[in-house]
């Protein structure tokens, strides 16, 4: 069976944009308008392409999740963590975490490996007037990232066992860069290994309750 055509991708692209519309969200720092695409319409572009390529991924990226919402909420309440300094959000979705993080930060890159997303945030940042935000493609299974960063934000990114060793990677890459790392998780058994061989450089759990899950963020770093 073929796989998507760039044309074929991009009116996919275009039928999830056209359809989401903007969720205010409201924090100490200022609100924030975020894109969110129609969950019918997602739905609808997802089995199109299905067709096309029975492989594709499933557009989890296109809700925000209650880890994304309890990270975004940490942030409001730590802007010592990014005034004025550079973050990155990898694996981001919608991004909100790191459209609330550019309020006060110097630098944000947002990324994703799926080119909707991408369309999304950028219809954010553009809601948002940011001019110190961008959002761009990538994916961890190509590789490691070329940016540097004081604060690296990770949300409901250790769920796919497949993935683990490479998002473990990612956030010691980063650690050994002097990186502080917040890491949003709802608690599931595929990442327990991972969090523990993580756990001597965390240095603080913070334990939320939201729609009838059990969140930690996790902030580790090498520096004392």
């Amino acid at each position: 069976m073929a796989k998507i055509t760039e044309k074929q991708r991009y009116l996919h692209i275009q039928m999830i944009t056209t359809a989401a519309s903007f969720r205010q969200f409201k924090y100490r720092l200022g609100s924030l308008l975020i894109q969110v695409p129609d969950e019918q319409q997602i739905q609808v572009a997802y089995e199109t392409a299905r067709k096309n390529d029975p492989a594709i991924d499933f557009p989890f990226w296109a809700r925000i999740w209650p880890s994304a919402l309890v990270l975004a909420a940490y942030l409001d309440n730590h802007p010592e963590l990014y005034k004025g300094k550079r973050v990155v959000e990898i694996a981001a979705g919608l991004g909100l975490p790191a459209l609330l993080a550019a309020k006060e930060a110097k630098q944000v890159i947002v990324s994703d490996y799926q080119p909707a997303a991408i369309a999304c945030m950028n219809a954010s940042i553009a809601a948002n007037a940011y001019t110190n935000i961008e959002a761009l493609l990538y994916n961890w299974r190509h590789g490691l990232p070329d940016w540097e960063a004081d604060l690296l934000l990770l949300s409901d990114t250790n769920y796919s066992p497949q993935d683990l060793a490479a998002v473990e990677q990612l956030i010691r890459f980063y650690l050994n860069q002097g990186t502080q790392v917040l890491l949003s998780t709802p608690h599931r058994l595929a990442g327990r290994d991972m969090l523990l061989a993580l756990s001597a450089y965390c240095k603080e759990t913070c334990v939320q309750e939201l729609e009838e899950q059990t969140l930690t963020i996790y902030r580790y770093s090498k520096n004392l």
